[in-house]
């Protein structure tokens, strides 16, 4: 079992008991968020909320939880790493457990990727690896030819955190929040796991995965970027994500280079 975390958990105790601790520790302490108070602000018994905390399987409310992500002043990220953890569905929808799957990119996929020309465009699976690409992507990152995981290049290269513009706060910490709502959501996908337990080597990458923080990078974000392809002059960016329906778990992305006000 030592060779699968996906099974096994992180060694460091990702559970929801130690999500909800953080969460409650991180709020104003002039609230005075005890466990008890927050299950009064949930609307629920005291013991009720500490069988939430333990992990014991309950029949747990939308309503309830609603309210406790309410109490605990959740992101919409971290709600719905409350729905997964305590329900295994998201609010909205029963979680869609689809079995991990390699993605494969056939001629028409591969012809969508070309016609972004000349903008970059790639495929990512569940676990972050660019199973396919176009030519403007090279182009722009040739550290492709030899590193197919986005997530393990992020953090493990350092040359990432130059041609990343605002690193930690613009892409590693939407990154990782990212891989927590991901994992979740599928806690059987053990290619992320394994990817994760890589990343969490970096001690940067660990001192963010430990906030428990779940933040959401908001649609049309810009982020900027400084590439030997545009002579290390500060680029920006914006990135246009689509899930692939028929390919479960793959994500087309296209990068769209932004003029500079």
């Amino acid at each position: 079992m030592d060779d699968d975390p996906g099974m096994a958990g992180y060694s460091d105790g990702e559970t929801l008991s130690v999500l909800l601790h953080a969460w409650r520790e991180r709020l104003d302490p002039s609230l005075g968020m005890s466990q008890k108070e927050v299950a009064r602000r949930a609307g629920v018994s005291d013991r009720w909320y500490r069988e939430l905390v333990r992990g014991r399987v309950a029949n747990f409310s939308s309503e309830f939880l609603d309210r406790l992500a309410l109490a605990l002043q959740l992101s919409p990220g971290e709600r719905l790493v409350l729905y997964l953890h305590a329900t295994g569905r998201s609010p909205e929808l029963p979680a869609e457990m689809a079995p991990v799957e390699p993605v494969e990119v056939d001629s028409n996929l591969q012809r969508l990727l070309d016609s972004q020309f000349p903008h970059p465009a790639f495929v990512l699976d569940r676990a972050w690896n660019i199973v396919g690409r176009n030519d403007p992507l090279l182009e722009w990152f040739p550290w492709v030819a030899h590193e197919e995981n986005l997530a393990r290049w992020m953090f493990l290269y350092p040359d990432a955190r130059e041609q990343l513009a605002n690193w930690w706060d613009d892409w590693a910490r939407p990154l990782l929040s990212q891989i927590r709502i991901a994992l979740a959501r599928d806690p059987e996908c053990r290619i992320l796991w394994r990817i994760l337990q890589e990343i969490l080597d970096n001690g940067d990458a660990r001192a963010i995965w430990e906030t428990r923080e779940v933040m959401e990078l908001a649609d049309g974000a810009v982020r900027r970027l400084r590439l030997d392809h545009h002579r290390c002059q500060e680029v920006a960016i914006q990135t246009s994500e689509m899930m692939l329906t028929c390919r479960p778990g793959a994500r087309f992305l296209v990068l769209m280079h932004e003029p500079v006000a």
